[in-house]
């Protein structure tokens, strides 16, 4: 009820979050924002930084880029950081909260944070949840594919792998250290078990690069988040999606966290709460195929289809060992250059 009367008295920006700086004029200064490019600034900029630049006249300036280049920036800034907000993956957010690169979520300061699924709030605020998944050519697979059937003898040397690091390589990791009977506590099985699928066609940067190969049967498959496949398959005839069943897709989750001691925490908070909203929220999950954490979000039957849409549906997804994981980064560089791509 509270949020509510503040929402009826501040008719002149009725719209937006009622947030405790509301009424402080921010002319002539600047929030930065470190973010991925695409769909996804597009989103952020129509349903975040334009209403945020209108309520508060301030500047919201797009830095864009890879989230490790994030996290190299927040540390190497760490006494001055430029940026304001971040986007960061589901194993760099607590990372980065540990080494007190970023504040710790707080509903009192973000008050929309509260309606994010209980739990998910780990290290920073939740955005977005996706599932890493096969993307696959229907002329190599007449089936949808298991990820075992990666590994038959005729689809050795036809994988496609985003450049590692990354939570795709982390997350193939993971599902050959499950098809060898152990887990990513146990790197000499698990990198010899994906380098059994021999050297990939295509380390990609580009995503038109390996659906257009996939697309032509050059490609047999490539683990992919959900988001990234679904919103292209309208455009390639040739390619399918699958979350496969075991063992089950691998949980990616996308966080937006404030930068500690940043320039501009005010407006920070009033940018998170505004991306954690109902209609950003509900524009990522239509337009993007990324699953809402915000709990009040509404999707049709054929939308929450595509998306992972409810906790349940979280905890049926194979998890991580993210602090594990992250502590063997520049050990598994190595390896995944040596052992799987063979350089």
């Amino acid at each position: 009820m509270k949020r509510i009367a503040c929402y009826a008295a501040l008719t002149a920006v009725s719209l937006f979050p009622c947030l405790p700086a509301l009424a402080q004029d921010y002319s002539g200064r600047t929030l930065v924002v470190g973010t991925w490019g695409g769909d996804i600034e597009r989103l952020l900029r129509e349903h975040v930084a334009g209403p945020l630049e209108a309520m508060t006249g301030a500047k919201v300036e797009f830095l864009l880029g890879g989230s490790g280049d994030r996290m190299s920036k927040m540390v190497a800034e760490r006494n001055n950081p430029t940026m304001d907000v971040t986007f960061q993956n589901i194993y760099e957010a607590p990372a980065a909260l540990k080494e007190g690169l970023v504040v710790a979520p707080d509903a009192a300061l973000v008050p929309t944070a509260a309606d994010v699924w209980a739990g998910m709030n780990d290290g920073c605020y939740a955005m977005s949840l996706v599932g890493l998944g096969i993307a696959y050519s229907k002329a190599l697979f007449p089936e949808a594919p298991e990820w075992a059937d990666l590994w038959k003898e005729e689809f050795k040397g036809k994988m496609a792998y985003a450049p590692y690091p990354s939570s795709e390589g982390d997350g193939m990791l993971a599902v050959a250290a499950r098809i060898a009977g152990v887990s990513e506590r146990d790197p000499d099985a698990t990198f010899a078990k994906l380098a059994e699928l021999g050297a990939p066609v295509l380390s990609y940067s580009s995503l038109d690069e390996v659906f257009t190969l996939m697309d032509a049967g050059e490609i047999a498959a490539a683990p992919m988040i959900s988001g990234y496949v679904l919103s292209n398959l309208e455009n390639y005839e040739g390619i399918g999606f699958v979350f496969p069943k075991s063992p089950g897709p691998v949980l990616v989750r996308d966080m937006v966290c404030q930068v500690a001691n940043s320039p501009e925490p005010e407006l920070a908070q009033m940018f998170i709460d505004l991306a954690l909203s109902v209609e950003t929220q509900t524009a990522y999950a239509k337009e993007l195929n990324f699953g809402p954490t915000n709990s009040k979000v509404e999707l049709t039957e054929a939308e929450a289809d595509r998306v992972i849409n409810t906790p349940e549906e979280v905890t049926s997804l194979l998890q991580l060992d993210w602090p594990y994981v992250i502590e063997q980064r520049s050990d598994w560089t190595d390896r995944w250059n040596k052992q799987i791509l063979g350089q």
